[in-house]
């Protein structure tokens, strides 16, 4: 019983935003995109964005499905009803559809601290290459939440993401 608590304990939501599902390198299982239900996970603002997605090698990537599809908007939340407790957030970026260093900017939120400000993956890497970026995240209430607020207003819907990783913090 205490063996299978432990494993519950290291159990990770794994999202592949915008895409399908699909197992990784590691034989990890990456679920489909989805709107928030309830006491699971999902984004908030689906009927407000829209989904990108390319053919095109990604540079970087081990996992290149992962990075060829991302959600766009304004501003994107995804929430993850989770028991209270420490969490490493991954998020997986790639610039799939502009190919200039004016490309979408963005703020990102984890709990409501922001841990990426006027964040462009493009002027990072480039187009079609893949970037990640972890962030250690507490859980007080039973749901952590992932905020990205597009900041390339008026002329671009600024906010995207590609992946989203969330796993329990080893003890």
């Amino acid at each position: 019983m205490r063996q299978r608590a432990a494993t519950k304990a290291k159990a990770a939501v794994r999202v592949n935003v915008g895409g399908q599902q699909f197992r990784d390198r590691e034989g990890n299982l990456w679920a489909p995109d989805q709107a928030y239900h309830a006491g699971s996970w999902g984004c908030l603002d689906m009927p407000d964005t829209y989904v990108l997605t390319t053919t095109d090698a990604i540079a970087d990537a081990d996992d290149a499905p992962l990075f060829q599809s991302l959600r766009v908007g304004e501003e994107i939340r995804y929430r993850f009803d989770l028991p209270n407790g420490t969490y490493q957030v991954r998020l997986l970026f790639a610039e799939i559809y502009w190919e200039s260093n004016a490309a979408e900017r963005q703020e990102v939120f984890i709990q409501g601290k922001r841990v990426l400000e006027n964040f462009g993956v493009f002027a990072e890497v480039g187009h079609d290459t893949a970037r990640e970026k972890t962030f250690a995240a507490k859980v007080t209430s039973g749901r952590l939440e992932v905020r990205f607020v597009g900041v390339s207003l008026p002329m671009h819907a600024g906010a995207n993401v590609c992946a989203i990783e969330i796993t329990r913090a080893g003890k």
